[in-house]
């Protein structure tokens, strides 16, 4: 899974809390100036009084790759945002397997199952495979033949949304309740929103972290694990708002969160898969995850990172 986060508003805290002041002041936005902390004020406040029309004014597009179906159907049930994701009836999707780069995504609680039932789930994807291949032979159109692949089929999407909307997402999808690839998409996309909005996602998370109320099933037991992944989430949003800084050229910077966030399986037991396969290298089974930011021009790196601080502290 990789989460990129291709375009926002630079300073969007710092344009969105004139805005917000504006409201109560006698001046138009373009003439106020707020301060550090009446910016962190104005987001805190926006939060807690549910000031959706201020939240409404930032704005993000962020593309996920190497997805499943399984999580674009829940993905786009969202729909206070725009969606556009890879069409499987114009696309012919490759279903060539690459071991290292399989064009489905794996399970980890499959792999850890282990041998027997890895084999078992890879075959089926294989069948699958052979079995679109043969219609497509015979003159199927793709819009058809895509019928017989699986959910775990991988793909690519892109959304629009606003920070009210990302962190509604956010709240329900950080949650230990929530399915495991969409959680993990949920606090990939809060590292890179954090990245570049400390001021507006500092405070991002599940329920019980935001708001004191448990709405999962997991009866609050489960919420010190959460605030320690939302610790390490943060940080690696620290550290890719420090490449951004770093960055001279406008473009993209990367981090790789699958040891917070994925999975990384045995060297042993992809040997053995790829052995019983009859592969020549070894299948990843690992479940890998990759956070990256686009810079954008316009985005005052000492400034936002000196803002950073002052939240901090």
């Amino acid at each position: 899974m990789k989460v990129t986060l291709e375009a926002y508003i630079p300073r969007a805290a710092e344009l969105t809390a004139r805005i917000a002041w504006a409201s109560i002041s006698a001046l138009p936005a373009p003439k106020l100036c707020p301060s550090r902390e009446e910016v962190k004020k104005m987001f805190v406040l926006a939060r807690k009084m549910k000031l959706s029309s201020i939240l409404d004014f930032p704005y993000y597009i962020v593309t996920f790759e190497d997805v499943s179906r399984v999580f674009t159907h829940q993905w786009v049930r969202y729909r206070i945002a725009a969606h556009v994701q890879q069409s499987m009836r114009y696309v012919k999707v490759d279903v060539t397997l690459q071991p290292r780069h399989p064009w489905f995504v794996i399970p980890p609680r499959i792999v850890r199952a282990g041998l027997d039932a890895v084999l078992e789930y890879v075959k089926t994807q294989l069948r699958a495979a052979e079995n679109y291949l043969y219609l497509l032979e015979r003159g199927v159109a793709p819009e058809d033949a895509r019928f017989v692949l699986p959910h775990s089929v991988k793909t690519h999407l892109s959304s629009a949304m606003d920070a009210e909307e990302l962190l509604h997402v956010i709240e329900q999808r950080t949650c230990t309740d929530a399915q495991w690839e969409i959680r993990t998409a949920a606090y990939a996309l809060l590292a890179c929103l954090y990245a570049v909005s400390p001021e507006i996602f500092s405070h991002a998370g599940p329920y019980c972290v935001w708001e004191g109320v448990c709405r999962g099933r997991g009866k609050w037991a489960c919420r010190e694990e959460v605030e320690k992944l939302l610790s390490e989430v943060k940080k690696a949003g620290d550290k890719l708002r420090e490449a951004l800084a770093s960055e001279k050229e406008w473009g993209y910077v990367e981090i790789d969160l699958t040891d917070i966030l994925g999975f990384r399986a045995p060297a042993e037991l992809e040997e053995e898969v790829s052995e019983a396969l009859g592969l020549r290298e070894p299948l990843n089974l690992s479940f890998e995850v990759r956070a990256a930011v686009r810079k954008l021009p316009g985005w005052d790196a000492e400034k936002l990172l000196f803002e950073t601080a002052s939240i901090k502290a």
